[in-house]
């Protein structure tokens, strides 16, 4: 089953991934003046702080670069697991 064209602002969504609850795509125009774009995407249709670019390549660096921050955000952040022995029943 093929998968449903997603466009924003005459931007088809060409490649994305997901970090936490943020989604980062990459948004392909031809007949822009910037071709590409990074955005930020909740809920699969709000698109957010989009990054134009002229190249593909400079869309994916910015998208890198944006999955990198992301992962230092403390909401994306896997939780230390709580030590056990007896430290943990001790009050």
């Amino acid at each position: 089953m093929e998968q449903e064209k997603r466009i924003n602002q005459g931007y088809e969504i060409i490649e994305g991934c997901t970090i936490g609850g943020t989604e980062l795509v990459i948004g392909h125009n031809p007949k822009a003046p910037n071709p590409y774009v990074c955005w930020y995407c909740k809920g699969g249709d709000n698109y957010y702080w989009g990054c134009y670019c002229n190249t593909l390549e400079a869309a994916r660096e910015k998208l890198n670069e944006r999955y990198q921050s992301e992962c230092e955000m403390p909401y994306n952040k896997t939780p230390a697991p709580k030590p056990k022995g007896r430290d943990a029943y001790e009050r």
